[in-house]
């Protein structure tokens, strides 16, 4: 069953079924009226067929929505349900196979893989007696370790954003610094160009530094 087609079926199928709602609506009490009142229509009847028929249209128009939502939802819940036994199926399936993958990431992090690298073995017991096979036999693992897995992709990101945030912070520091500005320089290479370390040496100035909470303060 297509799914997505039947459900902008029932779409399509609620906003025919409002209009014509709407239609009878006005139909049948157009009717009424003039069964009652004939063609000269006094005004407390105008007066009431122009509060109840907006209503009416309002209650009708919410109960097809409604309704149509109910045979959405459960058509939804029958995709979910369809979809999930085609999941565990397809998992039950990957269970028989037997551990042979071409993809380096997922060698990299084979570990937790109860049979190991031991190709062949038919036995997921490792045993002293059993013949060494060496997981480096297997082509998959040529060149593996260029390859990098999801965790190390994530660490080089996240490095990377350190640096970026550690070269902005830099960046601010020097603009901020008292020494920079009197020496009329951009930076802290520019300033040991000037001699100023020569010129204004000091003993223990790196213990005084972190003594005052001013050392690493990126």
């Amino acid at each position: 069953m297509d799914y997505s087609l039947e459900i902008s079926k029932l779409e399509s199928h609620a906003k025919i079924v409002k209009i014509l709602a709407k239609i009878a609506i006005l139909s049948i009490s157009s009717t009424i009226i003039v069964l009652l009142f004939g063609f000269i229509i006094p005004d407390p009847a105008i007066f009431l067929s122009i509060v109840i028929i907006p209503i009416a249209m309002v209650v009708s128009n919410n109960l097809i929505e409604k309704y149509y939502d109910t045979k959405i939802e459960y058509t939804l819940n029958e995709l979910l349900s369809h979809d999930n036994y085609q999941e565990i199926e397809q998992t039950n399936r990957d269970k028989e196979k037997k551990s042979n993958y071409s993809n380096s990431e997922h060698l990299r992090i084979r570990g937790s893989d109860e049979k190991g690298p031991a190709f062949g073995k038919n036995s997921k017991d490792f045993s002293t007696h059993g013949k060494r096979i060496d997981a480096m036999e297997n082509r998959d693992y040529d060149e593996i370790e260029n390859v990098n897995t999801k965790g190390e992709r994530m660490l080089r990101d996240a490095d990377k954003l350190q640096s970026e945030a550690a070269a902005k912070q830099w960046e601010k520091s020097q603009l901020k610094d008292q020494d920079l500005i009197e020496a009329g320089v951009d930076n802290l290479g520019d300033l040991i160009k000037t001699g100023w370390f020569e010129k204004n040496q000091q003993d223990g100035a790196v213990k005084q530094l972190y003594d005052n909470n001013e050392g690493n303060q990126i």
